[in-house]
């Protein structure tokens, strides 16, 4: 028998990535205002955002995202109350197909989400940049040897989270699944719910796993299989995160906030801050500040 190939199609492309932020604002940040020629992609990870789109302004809650098309003037500005995060991706693509994404608020999934923080996870070992800075003019690569195809794995995220979105929009076939070692585990993600809305109550992992009638050693696995690491870091984090996020309000005291994030005092949260963080909570706030200034 003779075999013939088939040459692949591509139907979107991003021939080029201009930017990838993750950014930490403080409540009373405040975005001047920019357009260019490339389209640029913001999810607000936490807390909600106000945003201009050419002469409009809305509000975008947290898992909710914006396609700004290219040459539109586009803002971005904390509520003056709360601490909020988004993800940032700018790039080019020649498709016309993202008009029927662009310019809309959009809802979007555990898809989407999965893939936005691959791509920060992979541009945290391929670029120097540090990707809460407000401005720089491009990605610098690193110098130090990256993982296999990191810049790769970059692209083909990106595309595939904006396949998905178009897929949706269009109402089409249901849209194909990540690899699986990159899924989130609903019952994983349920549990880091409820960690996050009960971070000021003592937990212990016996009182996690009884909570959701697991047994310990089923616990330990869906964590490590869906975060990389266990259930009582996966609490630290989440205490420190939300550490970080009052910190940046400034309505707090570190006591408080040490009472409000389940510390057992405030220099055990301190202390916990600075070891995931390596600055003290007071330098973290200053340099926050100094990546957000506008000049």
């Amino acid at each position: 028998m003779e075999y013939f190939s088939t040459k692949m199609t591509h139907s979107l492309l991003l021939p080029a990535i201009i930017s990838i932020h993750y950014f930490e604002y403080t409540a009373d940040f405040k975005y001047e205002g920019e357009s260019h020629d490339f389209w640029e992609l913001i999810m607000c990870d936490k807390g909600e955002l106000y945003i201009t789109a050419g002469d409009r302004e809305m509000i975008l809650q947290k898992g909710q995202a914006y396609i700004h098309p290219p040459m539109q003037f586009h803002n971005v500005r904390a509520n003056g109350s709360d601490a909020a995060n988004s993800v940032i991706l700018s790039f080019e693509s020649p498709n016309e197909e993202l008009f029927a994404i662009a310019d809309r608020v959009l809802e979007t999934d555990s898809y989407v989400t999965t893939a936005l923080f691959s791509v920060l996870r992979e541009a945290r070992v391929s670029f120097n940049n540090k990707l809460g800075l407000l401005r720089f003019s491009s990605l610098v690569r690193t110098e130090e040897p990256k993982p296999f195809a990191s810049e790769q794995i970059i692209q083909n995220y990106a595309e595939l989270l904006l396949i998905h979105l178009i897929r949706c929009a269009k109402s089409e076939e249901e849209a194909v699944q990540l690899p699986s070692n990159v899924k989130r585990s609903e019952l994983a993600e349920k549990i880091a719910n409820y960690m996050d809305e009960n971070l000021s109550e003592k937990m212990t992992f016996i009182d996690i796993s009884k909570q959701f009638s697991i047994s310990a050693t089923s616990l330990k696995k869906l964590f490590g299989d869906t975060y990389g690491h266990g259930v009582m870091e996966h609490l630290t984090y989440l205490r420190v995160e939300r550490a970080k996020q009052l910190l940046r309000e400034g309505k707090s005291s570190c006591t408080e906030i040490a009472t409000l994030c389940g510390f057992c005092s405030v220099h055990h949260f301190s202390n916990t801050f600075k070891k995931r963080e390596n600055m003290s909570p007071t330098e973290y706030v200053k340099t926050i500040k100094s990546m957000l200034e506008m000049a």
